[in-house]
């Protein structure tokens, strides 16, 4: 795990933010109570597209802050390239928020160069593995599909991607992305695929409650539970509890399962190690493992705060609870807050964010992830897609993208335009200074459903802890060994 490269890398947007009058973690300011936010870059009111008026026009006509004069990293000549068409996989394209963003931005492309045609190709991040295995085997991968780290090694392994992206994408784009996310995108010297949602994890809060109880920032789980606590209540008298504390999800999908795997972090677990040699160690046999998964489950069944139904909450239903003031914290990377913005605009500025809880005794920490979109090796027009990327993650389409959906880029000058303009991300900034990195695994996405499947177990079948973890921890140990060279 490495933390000091991702630190000073938020450590410098943040003392850009600073100079420019963002306020600093732990500092209290005001955020927008309206549904819309105004884009800090460029000062355009948001139209019903997600883009500011303003960003279309730089779009369409130049922008400053590039060599091309389009408002983007442009180094190809699209115009040039004959008629195009291009698939295009996103997982976000199935969104409410993010799809119908993403059909504007490929829109407002394809006017730019009438002769690309872009298909959007919906898929969901919890099928995507399977999908893209489906299709590699097949020899039918779209031009451009979603990656994450989870399935990276996965991805050069099977040769998905074409294999000179960073050429691709072009030195001047490449030294405007966060460095941090660009190791977390390589694989054994290959970048594999092109970042581009800084998915850094934190506890996200009701924070007017918070402060009309005179509740303190959780720093460890024993003062998150007690927390936790003192927000379940009956608020309407009628004898029964109708706001919980917080919200667990325990749905057996990558959603939840990969929030479990931060979780784990808090208590000092790792779920896999590189030992050095191309062999790995599992973490799922350590007392670290046993405890984590022991409080996940306890605070999530047991302690009274958080609404029934665990295991069949997922991840829109967590924040749905929170949008209808039934849960008061949740951790997840931002893009919650904008799940729940959409379902209640009433929410905005009664959010906040913090750090996530550590277990007595670990230090903060939290995971750092991206999901992005790579290139694949049997796309005839890798240039063009490489050109759609660079168009789709400009700094003015990424801090439109936030508005939409509250997702934190990877582009460093978006990263600050964004962090100016509300400090309810603040607590993901702070969180910054402690995340690490994943290492490349192939089987992590097999380690990640062990854990589901041990929870699962033991709320819903009524296996013991100690069986359920066992099980889990010789499953963790076989996989670490098949991809052990």
């Amino acid at each position: 795990m490495k933390k000091r490269e991702l630190a000073l890398a938020m450590a410098a947007v943040m003392a850009v933010a600073a100079l420019s009058g963002c306020a600093g973690p732990g500092n209290e300011g005001t955020t927008e109570q309206t549904p819309t936010v105004q884009s800090s870059a460029s000062g355009g009111s948001e139209n019903a597209g997600g883009e500011t008026e303003e960003g279309s026009k730089q779009a369409a006509s130049g922008g400053e802050g590039t060599a091309d004069g389009k408002g983007y990293y442009s180094t190809f000549d699209v115009a040039g390239a004959g008629d195009v068409t291009l698939d295009v996989m996103i997982t976000s394209l199935g969104d409410s928020d993010g799809g119908p963003y993403l059909r504007s931005v490929m829109e407002r492309y394809m006017e730019m160069y009438p002769n690309v045609k872009l298909t959007p190709v919906e898929c969901s991040m919890n099928d995507l593995y399977t999908t893209l295995i489906t299709q590699a085997t097949a020899g039918t991968l779209p031009d451009i599909f979603t990656m994450s780290e989870a399935y990276s090694a996965n991805c050069l392994e099977m040769g998905m991607m074409v294999d000179n992206l960073p050429e691709l994408l072009g030195e001047e784009y490449m030294s405007g992305l966060l460095e941090v996310a660009v190791e977390n995108s390589t694989v054994d010297g290959t970048f594999v695929f092109m970042p581009w949602q800084n998915n850094t994890s934190a506890m996200v809060y009701r924070k007017d409650l918070f402060e009309e109880k005179g509740i303190e920032i959780p720093k460890n789980w024993d003062e998150f539970l007690a927390a936790a606590k003192q927000l379940t209540e009956d608020t309407d008298g009628d004898g029964k509890i109708d706001r919980y504390g917080s919200a667990f999800a325990g749905t057996r999908n990558d959603s939840a399962e990969s929030r479990f795997q931060t979780f784990a972090l808090t208590f000092g677990c790792d779920f896999i190690t590189p030992n050095g040699d191309g062999s790995f160690t599992s973490g799922f046999g350590t007392d670290a493992y046993k405890n984590a998964m022991q409080t996940f489950i306890q605070m999530a069944v047991n302690e009274g705060i958080t609404p029934p139904g665990f295991v069949e909450t997922g991840y829109s239903e967590a924040y749905t609870m929170i949008a209808a003031d039934e849960a008061c914290m949740f951790f997840s990377p931002s893009n919650v807050l904008g799940g729940i913005y959409n379902a209640n605009p009433e929410m905005r500025g009664k959010m906040g964010s913090f750090p996530m809880p550590t277990a007595e005794g670990v230090d903060p920490v939290t995971s750092f992830s991206s999901v992005g979109m790579t290139i694949s090796s049997t796309s005839k027009n890798p240039e063009v897609a490489a050109d759609f990327l660079k168009y789709l993650t400009s700094v003015e389409n990424s801090v439109s993208w936030n508005e939409a959906t509250c997702r934190l880029p990877v582009v460093k000058d978006a990263l600050t335009a964004i962090c100016e303009n509300d400090d309810v991300y603040n607590g993901f900034v702070e969180a910054s200074d402690s995340a690490v990195i994943y290492p490349p695994f192939a089987g992590l996405a097999e380690l990640r459903d062990y854990s589901a499947e041990c929870w699962q177990t033991v709320v819903s079948e009524g296996v013991s802890l100690d069986e359920a973890v066992a099980t889990a921890a010789a499953k963790a140990e076989e996989t670490a060994k098949a991809y052990s060279n």
